[in-house]
């Protein structure tokens, strides 16, 4: 809370006091006036004109004080002049309307009340002892003519000494609460605007500044330092400090437990300690490095969730000893100092992490890229001498080298296909790397005749294991065509029946069925193979993932199959999606847009 504040605070409970008591005065004046008539009605009218000539004094008096405290004249002089001016007029209006007889004289009691609750017991017992001097003066003035009247004045004395002690009670008990309460609206105040500075930002080194710099704002202390504990290794740092050799200090390793401040952390208690000198758990070891002399501590723990973080401490007031209420205040401040500077700690580590994320992500995509142009030049490197292979292989198997024994060709004939098989294995890396690019020869095409293609071509594989391949038109008549790359989709639908016959078993049967859904032309594979876990179906269309990955696995492969008919399928505006159940076999639904009628898109 800023100096402004409570200079504001102050002024503002000036005010309302200020407010009651000219309520009081007017109050007192009307009553005066009222009482004054009353007191002419006794005392005759031959004193009328002295009544009202005081009272008219009494109320420029009045006037003239309040002018010059609107002028900014202070107040002790305006309050002293008011008690004692004030208390002059009574003596001499009651001296008017009958001394101890006048009915004036309960006003006495009115002044001891208002001077005792705005001054508590002190008030009181000025203002009464002010009233006595006054009883005084009206004995002298006009001294009682028999015993009769002594004794009422007695009586009278009596009475206003049991209305001061009751008076004066009840003022010091209002005094009292309304500094506590003026005290607590003043702590609150400071709260408030302590907790809005601190979480107004999300930087460790401010948060742990504000702290300290709020600190001493509210206690006035020489210095003042916030330590945290590592719960790693268990030290206890001290982060910062101002005051009295605080660029020695900062940086300081304690451990847990040593000094006051390493038992607050240790123990989760606070400690108001007013003379180190006289404290065995004082380390000394601090004011030697600061070349300051300690003298007074108030240290109380940072807690987050129930665990204690670190200690703020507080060190010599400089305006008297350290309090309970300042031990109540600096233990507020630091509930809400931990819990900003937990929040600035988490999110300087999320910053942290996300700058390593953003780094693995950033080396990831560099690899890939790596891999990427790695691939993409040995799969060009290998066209070449894998075009020349297939050429020779293919002259010799033609005899046109010279005639082949039963043997020779079988040979042949093996190295034949597994050169096809890694010419196709080297065009599917290339389709792979350049998918993004890729130039689509795009034609209207029968999906019939492309799916057939696909069929025909993966037979053989089918026959030689003893697998039924079956394909089911739709009985109400031909599907729409599709525009697309005949031999990118031919692509597909090989990769797609390819899997099917490898993952079956021999004798098994795999179903290749068309349809039509609303505006998608639909190509299915249905296969009686192993099938495929539910938690690998979301993966098996990444590019060169495999079910089975290990160097001893049962089917052959490199993962790419399924990662290229996905994405030429999505290039042409379609989706690829699979079921599968475990041990019974898996289906593959190929979406493609159909064209209308006029052979629109």
């Amino acid at each position: 809370m800023s100096e402004e504040t409570i200079r504001q605070d102050a002024a503002g409970g000036r005010r309302r006091r200020a407010g009651v008591e000219a309520v009081l005065v007017a109050a007192t004046a009307a009553l005066a006036a009222l009482l004054g008539l009353v007191g002419l009605a006794i005392t005759g009218p031959e004193k009328l004109i002295s009544l009202i000539v005081l009272i008219v004094l009494a109320s420029l008096f009045n006037l003239l004080l309040w002018w010059l405290g609107r002028r900014g004249v202070s107040q002790a002089p305006i309050l002293a002049g008011a008690a004692i001016g004030n208390l002059l007029f009574l003596t001499l209006g009651i001296y008017l309307t009958g001394g101890f007889r006048s009915p004036l004289l309960p006003f006495y009691a009115l002044y001891v009340v208002i001077a005792g609750f705005r001054y508590g017991w002190w008030g009181t017992l000025v203002s009464f002892g002010l009233c006595v001097l006054s009883w005084a003066g009206l004995a002298v003035l006009a001294p009682p003519t028999n015993l009769e009247g002594w004794a009422w004045v007695a009586m009278t004395a009596t009475g206003f000494v049991m209305i001061a002690l009751v008076v004066g009670s009840l003022a010091q008990r209002y005094v009292e609460f309304n500094r506590a309460s003026l005290q607590r609206s003043r702590e609150l105040t400071f709260l408030r605007e302590a907790g809005r500075s601190l979480s107004a930002s999300l930087d460790p080194q401010k948060v742990l500044a504000g702290t300290l710099a709020r600190v001493n704002e509210v206690l006035d202390v020489e210095a003042a330092s916030l330590a945290l504990l590592d719960p790693e290794t268990g030290w206890i740092t001290i982060e910062l400090a101002i005051g009295g050799g605080n660029e020695a200090v900062q940086g300081l390793r304690l451990e847990l437990g040593q000094g006051i401040v390493g038992q607050v952390i240790e123990e989760g208690r606070p400690e108001l300690v007013p003379d180190v000198s006289a404290d065995p758990r004082w380390y000394k070891g601090v004011d030697q490095v600061s070349g300051w002399q300690t003298r007074s501590i108030l240290c109380v723990p940072l807690r987050v969730k129930g665990q204690v973080i670190g200690a703020l401490e507080a060190l010599n007031k400089r305006d008297g000893p350290f309090t309970e209420e300042d031990l109540r205040l600096l233990s507020s401040l630091a509930d809400l100092a931990a819990q900003s500077i937990e929040n600035a700690r988490l999110h300087d580590q999320i910053q942290q992490h996300m700058e390593r994320l953003q780094y693995a992500y950033d080396e990831l995509q560099r690899l890939d890229e790596l891999k990427s142009t790695f691939i993409r030049n040995v799969s060009h490197e290998l066209r070449t001498p894998l075009a020349l292979i297939e050429g020779y292989v293919e002259l010799i198997l033609e005899e046109q080298m010279g005639p082949l024994r039963p043997e020779q060709r079988q040979g042949l004939t093996t190295v034949m296909d597994k050169t096809t098989l890694l010419t196709s294995m080297v065009n599917d890396f290339i389709s792979l790397q350049t998918i993004g690019a890729m130039y689509f020869d795009l034609e209207i095409l029968r999906p019939e005749t492309i799916v057939q293609e696909a069929v025909e071509r993966i037979r053989p594989k089918a026959e030689k294991a003893r697998i039924e391949l079956e394909m089911c038109l739709p009985e109400t008549g031909p599907l729409p065509s599709v525009r697309g790359d005949a031999r990118r989709l031919g692509q597909v639908f090989h990769h797609l029946l390819d899997n099917a016959v490898k993952f079956s078993p021999n004798g098994g049967r795999v179903c290749v069925t068309l349809g039509q859904e609303g505006d998608m032309v639909l190509v299915s594979v249905q296969d009686e193979g192993i099938g495929v876990q539910t938690g690998e179906l979301e993966r098996i269309f990444d590019r060169f993932y495999q079910v089975d990955g290990s160097s001893t696995r049962r089917y052959g492969g490199t993962g790419t199959g399924l990662a290229l008919a996905k994405e030429v399928v999505e290039a042409h505006g379609g989706a690829v999606f699979a079921e599968s159940e475990p041990g019974k076999g898996s289906r593959f639904s190929v979406f493609l847009p159909a064209l209308d009628e006029q052979g629109g898109g």
